[in-house]
């Protein structure tokens, strides 16, 4: 057709619906201008918006496909009506990207009048509104997450939810075809083949889609993709790589089109991502040799990256694929260890250890499989039930781990991560534990896993402020609360309950009781620590709750109290923990003989120096210093702990101080200083204990080098006014905040953290009734 002849077709449908409003509004049923076929494309337009100026209202004009116009958009009546419509027509344009490029001049000058996938993007309310029509019972977050708001997958879902009528065609199929007619059949055929390819991996990156496709201009092709809005997102993920992301359910119905065409090309392109990615994303590798249904690769895959998966945090995951094998995989010795392990790992002790002991009574288990071994070894250390069983695993370990074909690469860092906690865990050699922390963490770091590497330093730090090194914590902790760059965003939520603990114990052991509790209750409700140390969590909200004798902490660290275990679980005595922790709790709230009684009924804590600590301070509190000295005796193996020196040295101080030795008690006092003041452990001189009030009161009039720390111990300082309400430590906090210093630069003068600073900025704004650094610095200048 000619390009009048394609002006006279759409002449000729927009007449006749302006033809048949004019006649709803007068009784006329000709338009009001005369005109004749064999005028030109401006008559046409002339005679249109004569006739709309009759309409009392705007006529909305949708034209669909309108990128087939062709030149009809540029010299034709629509690329006149497009460029000057009258006032009364709104001109509606769909088409795929190749539209705007015909029409850059006018998006460009209005760039308002582009809608983009976006733009038209169902939200909650509309998709509730379109369910609600068709009857539909899904949930409408359901089906906004399921399809990201693309209305006619949207459409689709609405149809498909309720009861089909013999009519009705499946919606999956239907969205298939949709996308097989309408979007790849749009592209060049070579960029819809590579479309279908990629799609069988929902994330990628350039380099990726060249391992599947085998096209060296993968990059460029992404982008071309990305740019004519074909469902494919762009975004920058770790150390500033360009990922892509394809819309969920497009690539779900363009992996079931390369399904319905080639099913064994459709494995070949899993097997492929998945030898890809089997040393970036070891799970996501597992995913697609599963697609692929290489059941003996995937079992390959697993054996070397089961222990990254456990200590990266996936453990559920890696149950989950496990559980997802066929009978004839699942059921191996090598996979069920495995299964078992990652089962022990999310808590679920029971059910793997009958899991574990059903291999090890596997009739093939010591069969020809060279990579039973490790695995057994490892699973042992995983799952022991003793001391003695745990030793031997621990021996075994370390084994592998100094063998010539031992383990390298990430199962060596994994492994001696493992060994570490299983070393403080059951208190075999925990001197060696940081060592073997530091190991990990320095071969995380060559290997460029930053994930494993923060979680490896992250327990670094916690091991150190469990075993009073304090500085060393410090230090730790504030490199890894400082801001992270946009690319580590997900790695620093790696493990945000074990910073919050070890700032927390930190805070308990500075006396900043409000923090320490604010730390160990976000570390609760973070949910992110392993099961068994939700225990050991609860005991220490407890102590800092009992310190800063705050009644609302005190009754929620008691609530708390009730999900320790009640029983020894594998080698922690939870009711040691759980005593302990409602001892202070009875102290705090005056029961100090209860609290005595509890203390007293307690067994040899030897290894569990910091519940011999709190117990040993009721006792001297009560005015036993003697029996508090005897209990602390029993941690002689903890002696280099600095808060068992400084407890010890301290309360060996009181007790020769009543037996009337001065100068023995202060020459004890002032070691227990030196410690404290280093590792600024202000809590032991920080309690209730009048004796050990007057005995610090004597030292200021000795010669002494931590007379400061000593003021410090002995008073608390309250600033008149408003200010009253606020603690020492959040005064100090208060007047940096009223400088211009950010809360990094205010986190180094103080040489805490910067969650530590936030902590305290959250608790005086509360106290102050504030929201903001401008409006307190108003309420008290």
């Amino acid at each position: 057709m000619t390009e009048v002849e394609d002006s006279r077709a759409l002449f000729t449908g927009i007449m006749s619906v302006l033809g048949e409003r004019v006649e709803a509004q007068t009784d006329d049923t000709q338009p009001s201008a005369s005109w004749s076929a064999r005028d030109g494309v401006r008559a046409m337009y002339r005679h249109i918006c004569e006739t709309v100026q009759e309409l009392d209202s705007v006529l909305v004009l949708v034209i669909d496909d309108a990128h087939r116009a062709g030149s009809e958009l540029t010299n034709g009546l629509l690329g006149m009506l497009v460029a000057a419509a009258p006032k009364q027509l709104k001109l509606i344009l769909v088409g795929t990207p190749a539209l705007e490029a015909t029409l850059a001049k006018q998006i460009i000058a209005t760039p308002e009048a582009r809608l983009g996938a976006a733009d038209l993007a169902f939200d909650l309310a509309e998709t509730q509104l379109l369910l609600e029509h068709f009857g539909t019972p899904l949930d409408a977050c359901e089906v906004l997450d399921y399809t990201q708001g693309w209305p006619i997958a949207v459409h689709m879902a609405a149809i498909g939810g309720r009861r089909p009528s013999s009519s009705d065609g499946d919606p999956e199929d239907l969205l298939q075809d949709y996308i097989h007619d309408h979007i790849l059949t749009a592209l060049p055929p070579s960029l819809a083949a590579f479309a279908l390819t990629t799609t069988v991996c929902t994330e990628l990156t350039a380099e990726l889609a060249s391992a599947l496709t085998g096209r060296v201009d993968a990059g460029e092709l992404l982008d071309a993709l990305a740019q004519q809005g074909i469902f494919l997102r762009r975004y920058f993920g770790q150390n500033e790589i360009l990922v892509y992301r394809w819309h969920a359910l497009f690539a779900r119905q363009c992996t079931r089109i390369l399904a319905s065409q080639d099913e064994r090309a459709l494995r070949s392109l899993h097997r492929r991502a998945g030898d890809y990615l089997e040393s970036s994303d070891p799970l996501a590798a597992l995913r697609h040799f599963m697609a692929a249904r290489d059941h003996d690769r995937a079992v390959t895959s697993l054996t070397s990256c089961w222990l990254e998966l456990i200590v990266g945090d996936h453990a559920e995951d890696l149950a989950a694929f496990c559980a997802g094998l066929p009978d004839r995989v699942s059921t191996k010795p090598l996979v069920q260890v495995i299964w078992a392990c990652a089962e022990d790992a999310i808590g679920e002790h029971q059910v793997a250890r009958s899991r574990f002991e059903h291999a090890l009574g596997s009739e093939d288990h010591e069969g020809t499989d060279n990579a039973l071994g490790p695995v057994l070894c490892l699973g042992r250390l995983f799952l022991s039930e003793d001391v003695d069983e745990a030793l031997r695993a621990s021996q075994e370990v370390k084994a592998y781990l100094s063998a010539a074909d031992g383990w390298e690469g990430t199962e060596r860092a994994a492994a001696l991560y493992l060994l570490a906690w299983a070393e403080l865990r059951w208190r075999l050699h925990p001197d060696a534990a940081p060592e073997m922390l530091s190991a990990a963490t320095r071969e995380w770091a060559g290997l460029g896993n930053s994930q494993l590497e923060r979680s490896s330093l992250t327990s670094l730090a916690l091991v150190h402020v469990w075993t009073g090194r304090n500085r060393h914590a410090r230090q730790m902790l504030h490199a890894l609360t400082l801001p992270p760059d946009g690319a580590d965003q997900q790695a620093a939520k790696h493990g945000d309950s074990a910073i919050s603990t070890a700032s927390g114990l930190l805070a308990y052991w500075s006396a900043d009781y409000d923090v320490a509790s604010a730390e160990f209750r976000h570390a609760i409700e973070a949910g992110d620590a392993p099961p068994p140390f939700g225990g050991a969590l609860r005991m220490l909200l407890a102590f800092s709750a009992a310190g800063s004798g705050d009644p609302v902490w005190c009754r929620r660290a008691a609530a708390e109290l009730q999900a320790i275990p009640r029983t020894a679980v594998r080698g922690t005595q939870w009711p040691v923990f759980r005593d302990a922790a409602k001892a202070v709790l009875e102290e705090a709230a005056g029961h100090r003989a209860r609290a005595v009684a509890l203390v007293q009924r307690l067994p040899d804590v030897a290894n569990l120096p910091m519940v011999g600590v709190v117990s040993a301070g009721i006792l001297r509190r009560a005015g036993d210093p003697l029996a508090a000295f005897r209990l602390l005796s029993r941690h002689h193996e903890f002696m280099d702990v600095p808060y068992v020196a400084v407890s010890t040295r301290i309360t060996a101080a009181l007790v020769h101080r009543l037996r009337g030795e001065p100068d023995i008690a202060h020459e004890y006092c002032e070691y227990a200083l030196e410690v404290a003041t280093r590792e600024d452990l202000r809590q032991p001189f920080c309690d209730e204990d009048l004796n050990l009030r007057l005995l610090l009161s004597e030292h200021l009039s000795r010669r002494t080098a931590h007379e400061s720390f000593i003021t410090q111990c002995l008073t608390v300082i309250r600033t008149p006014g408003v200010l009253a309400v606020l603690s020492e430590r959040e005064v100090d906090v208060f007047r940096l905040l009223q400088t211009s210093k950010t809360i990094r630069e205010i986190a180094e003068d103080l040489l805490v953290s910067v969650n530590t600073v936030k902590t305290h900025q959250r608790s005086i704004y509360r106290k102050l009734g504030v929201q903001s650094r401008r409006e307190a610095q108003r309420v008290a200048p």
